[in-house]
């Protein structure tokens, strides 16, 4: 052991254990990172002139005429802030210029030099959205104004390939009823009118449903092989093969989608197979390789031999290996000095 510790306090030992932590920091702790800031940027935006607060929203009080009374506060479960002598004020649902007027009357009556107070909504932590289901990053943002529903998902990560806009459910705050309701989202979007989308109020969720897994009826198509998610989706109008790839999420990294097959019933007894280039259909506009389904076919996307993502980890792995084993020889060399 003190042979290691002496190796660690020279130059190659410090080198080598810097390289390990970097491979360390790049692999694991950025990702967590950078997806921690998508969380915070929700605070910093600037606030509307028009915002109210609420509990745990933070306010900078600032009295050109008595410097000692500038104070950082902190709007509590109540909706009161506190100030020195004074005590509790009354603050909730007021907006800026309300706040002001407020405790420069509230401040008068014990300090009479005062004549003006300016106020900085510094954090707004009461408007609170949840957004949940298939979005990136599902969790609890603050907004420093009124959003929209597409605007909550946005910052949510936006959605994910299954996401299913067009029945995408709003849930009111328990304190206003808890009433729900269907918004359709995709609609919006398509038409370019994501404005006219309802505004939420703090406390409501927003829940992005999946796309339809778990149908069972007789007319539907069976999508499994190198897709998001697997499973049975109902057959609606001219449904083609493209079409049913996409209800299933589209195709993941390592597929391979020259190699797709059709597998369709031909009877009780035998079912007909059918290999199909969809990329042909993507790259040459061949609608051949892109057919139309019939219900009970099963369509199985091929994965591809490697993929970019297999690639990256023999990397990571020859990397990792390689600087084990060179620490190994160096431990191994260090050692050897020593005791001769």
């Amino acid at each position: 052991m003190s042979v290691f510790l002496e190796w660690l306090s020279r130059p190659a030992g410090r080198a080598l254990v810097a390289a390990v932590a970097m491979v360390y920091t790049s692999g694991v702790v950025t990702p967590g990172l950078t997806r921690a800031q998508t969380r915070l940027e929700s605070t910093t935006a600037p606030l509307a002139s028009d915002y109210r607060v609420g509990p745990s929203d933070h306010i900078y009080l600032s009295v050109p005429q008595r410097p000692d009374l500038n104070r950082q506060l902190v709007v509590g479960e109540d909706g009161n802030v506190n100030l020195p002598l004074v005590g509790n004020v009354q603050v909730r649902g007021l907006n800026k210029v309300e706040i002001e007027s407020k405790l420069l009357q509230s401040l008068r009556e014990y300090y009479p030099s005062v004549n003006k107070v300016e106020v900085t909504i510094t954090q707004a932590m009461s408007n609170v959205i949840f957004v949940s289901g298939e979005v990136r990053f599902p969790g609890k943002y603050s907004f420093p104004e009124n959003v929209n529903v597409w605007e909550a998902i946005r910052e949510a990560g936006g959605p994910v390939p299954t996401a299913m806009l067009s029945s995408v459910r709003v849930v009111q705050d328990r304190s206003r009823g808890g009433a729900s309701m269907l918004v359709d989202v995709q609609s919006a979007i398509e038409s370019g009118t994501v404005q006219t989308l309802p505004i939420l109020r703090p406390g409501d969720t927003v829940i992005v449903p999946g796309a339809e897994e778990s149908y069972t009826g007789t007319s539907g198509v069976n999508v499994t092989g190198q897709v998001v998610k697997p499973g049975n989706y109902r057959l609606t109008g001219r449904q083609d093969l493209m079409g049913a790839i996409l209800m299933a999420g589209g195709p993941n990294d390592r597929a391979n989608l020259s190699s797709v097959r059709l597998i369709r019933p031909q009877g009780e007894e035998r079912a007909e197979t059918f290999k199909i280039d969809v990329n042909k259909f993507l790259q040459k506009g061949d609608m051949a390789s892109n057919p139309k389904l019939k219900a009970g076919d099963t369509i199985d996307v091929g994965r591809k031999t490697f993929s970019g993502r297999d690639v990256s980890l023999i990397l990571s792995f020859v990397t990792a290996l390689g600087t084990l084993v060179l620490l190994y020889y160096t431990i191994q060399n260090e050692a050897s000095r020593s005791k001769n």
